[in-house]
């Protein structure tokens, strides 16, 4: 394969540099077999793979910064993405000799984790230099600030000048959310006392950098709790933090409100996201009340039981359509049964794909909220229905195997459709092994 020519080479340098972190993360693996055969994809996976370094480089660098940078995320607080890149090329111009210093520190360091955190913190005050004075190696950067707000700026200053201390407490955060000891708590304590002694109100700015350094946005409550000593919702609502608790709140009330969106029709995947969502809200009710004295007429305590009421009522709906959907998928027709009646399938059109789709979507949630029905109070509801449920499939496809094996139906492939789809059920709502006992007694 032919050589890369210096045009596309420069090229896809460009494109390369305007593309997020993961497509360049992704790239970069999705090309490492390739580049083995040598040629252009080998210069190919070369640019990426400096392109990748340099990101990691400068992540290093900027630290809890870097998080704070981009669109959504769970953090209120948010600068332009391309700021960082923007504050690299200026220091790349201005400070070659430093930021190859810290690039080597982090290619050293990359398998230990071990962080040079004075050449990165050094790195940041220049950059922080940079945007307040006015060298041209810095206005690109200046610009993208000033064009996202007139108080953008100075804010993104404000966070710069908390970058040693946040690049130290990002790096506690395993210990602070974790299993929390009296010497873990008092290590949190001290970092937003540390943060306030900087300028009065920065203690909630390293509050934002953590916040967006988690994966579980709502573990930033166990940080607040350690702060402040498993405070009341009394005290705390009102307090400088209080902002982070309303933030898990309302996001507990934005999942409830999707949640209530939630259309089965759209399938298996749809019901198992729908029972994310519900297990998310679990989680982030469950910290609440363990992170913070709620009162049952306090300002966040009367809104977590609402919460947990919302939770509950919910689950228990789409619990109660299940019926329903199963006799419009699966349908019977009755007929006597000595002195009563009996259901037995109904099999005089083929399967309602509608149908089938709504009960896979209600069944997938059924199945993934076993692992928080108990704990928030619809156990027993979720228990009667799949008593119910076990006994209704278990009939259907006892009566479609009698079926099969007098041979006398008209339509035996009908009998079979519907067979699997009873199958399919089986396994959405007990397990995939249950489901493989019908196909093979089926089979057999």
């Amino acid at each position: 394969m032919p050589n890369l020519s210096a045009y596309k080479a420069n090229l896809l340098d460009d494109l390369f540099k305007v593309v997020p972190d993961p497509t360049v993360t992704r790239l970069e693996i999705a090309l490492a077999n390739e580049a083995e055969n040598g040629g252009a994809m080998a210069e190919v996976h070369a640019l990426i793979a400096r392109e990748a370094a340099e990101r990691r480089s400068r992540s290093a660098v900027f630290g809890p910064i870097a998080a704070l940078c981009g669109v959504g995320g769970s953090s209120a607080v948010r600068f332009p993405r391309q700021v960082i890149a923007q504050l690299w090329t200026g220091l790349r111009a201005t400070q070659p000799e430093l930021v190859s210093t810290a690039q080597g520190a982090w290619a050293r360091n990359e398998q230990d984790q071990l962080t040079p955190a004075d050449i990165y913190n050094s790195l940041c005050a220049l950059a922080s230099e940079g945007l307040k004075g006015a060298d041209p190696a810095f206005a690109t950067a200046r610009e993208t600030l000033e064009q996202a707000g007139p108080d953008i700026p100075q804010e993104f200053i404000r966070f710069l000048a908390l970058v040693p201390l946040g690049r130290q407490a990002t790096a506690r955060l395993p210990d602070w959310i974790g299993r929390l000891n009296e010497e873990k708590a008092a290590s949190a304590r001290l970092a937003y006392k540390d943060a306030v002694a900087l300028a009065d109100d920065a203690g909630p700015r390293l509050f934002d950098m953590l916040l967006a350094n988690l994966s579980q946005p709502w573990m930033i409550l166990r940080v607040m709790s350690a702060v402040m000593d498993r405070p009341k919702d009394t005290f705390v609502a009102v307090s400088e933090l209080a902002r982070f608790g309303e933030f898990v709140l309302s996001d507990i009330d934005d999942r409830l409100k999707q949640f209530a969106r939630f259309e089965p029709e759209h399938g298996r995947d749809a019901g198992i996201d729908a029972s994310e969502l519900l297990h998310v809200v679990a989680l982030e009710i469950a910290e609440i009340e363990n992170s913070i004295d709620l009162k049952k007429d306090g300002p966040w305590g009367m809104r977590v039981i609402k919460q947990r009421q919302t939770l509950a009522h919910l689950a228990d709906t789409r619990y109660g359509q299940i019926e329903k959907a199963l006799d419009k998928a699966l349908p019977l027709q009755m007929v006597r049964f000595g002195k009563g009646l009996r259901g037995t399938p109904k099999l005089i059109a083929d399967p309602e794909p509608l149908a089938v789709h709504r009960v896979e979507g209600l069944l997938g949630f059924f199945y993934h909220s076993r692992t928080y029905a108990s704990q928030f109070g619809f156990g027993a509801s979720r228990a009667k229905v799949a008593e119910a449920m076990q006994a209704r499939l278990d009939h259907y496809v006892e009566d479609l195997l009698d079926l099969l094996r007098a041979d006398e139906f008209s339509d035996m492939e009908r009998v079979r459709a519907y067979l699997e789809i009873a199958a399919d059920f089986i396994g959405a709502a007990i397990g995939e092994q249950a489901a493989q006992i019908v196909r093979r007694r089926a089979a057999a």
